[in-house]
């Protein structure tokens, strides 16, 4: 969907905007724990603004998390549900959120890296327990948790405000739902999106790695000298 509305000229927000930006992650951490642990003051438009002002849709985590609050903000925005079997979707999560919260390395070397990695694990792990009803692996709240968020924007999307959409259907639903041509000579696209997000974390595995043996060893050898200061001057 973030490709297919690129495609059709809008600016759209996706997760992989907020590793180009890792700022954000705190905000929306802060959102997050304003939303679901009453902490801090919710985000409304003025806030939501910030974020995103320059982008005219959004798709993906973590702005999912807030479809009542963008509804708000956003009062006359036009909601498309992307529709998929939960069996497909949940085999998915195994391959990508569930198979990287396995990297338990990431548990270690996150704190090193404050600028991108360590905010995105915090951000990571509040959503899956979030949706994991308190836990990391309940993958059966995860199901119900997927099933009552498609309830929920049926529920709370006007209808005259709302696409059920299937990507098969291709572009004419999709164009006549926005009230934009169909592009000439342009399939709808589809995206290995599991493949570009287990690349997109070990790069930041690796990014997060070389931070740890460049801090450590940084402590390591301060820790040397100070050893051999002490032992000659002792």
């Amino acid at each position: 969907m973030h490709r297919a509305l690129q495609t059709l000229g809008y600016k759209s927000y996706h997760m992989v905007e907020v590793l180009r930006n890792p700022k954000a992650l705190n905000y929306w951490l802060e959102a997050l724990e304003a939303k679901y642990s009453d902490v801090g003051k919710p985000y409304q438009r003025v806030e939501f603004d910030k974020l995103l002002g320059d982008y005219s849709a959004v798709t993906d985590t973590p702005c999912i998390m807030f479809v009542d609050e963008l509804l708000a903000a956003y009062p006359d925005a036009k909601v498309i549900l992307s529709e998929r079997e939960i069996e497909s979707w949940m085999a998915s999560m195994e391959k990508t959120l569930y198979a990287i919260l396995n990297w338990t390395s990431f548990e270690y070397i996150a704190p090193f890296d404050s600028g991108l990695v360590g905010p995105y694990w915090r951000t990571l792990k509040f959503m899956m327990k979030v949706w994991n009803g308190g836990e990391l692996f309940n993958r059966h709240q995860f199901r119900r948790t997927y099933e009552d968020h498609y309830k929920h924007v049926r529920a709370v999307v006007p209808p005259d405000g709302l696409l059920e959409f299937q990507p098969q259907e291709g572009w004419e639903p999709l164009c006549r739902f926005l009230g934009k041509p169909i592009p000439e000579n342009k399939p709808y696209p589809y995206i290995n999106e599991a493949g570009k997000l287990i690349k997109a974390h070990k790069r930041m595995w690796r990014l997060a790695m070389r931070q740890t043996i460049w801090k450590v060893g940084g402590l390591v050898l301060a820790a040397g000298v100070l050893v051999m200061a002490i032992w000659y001057h002792g």
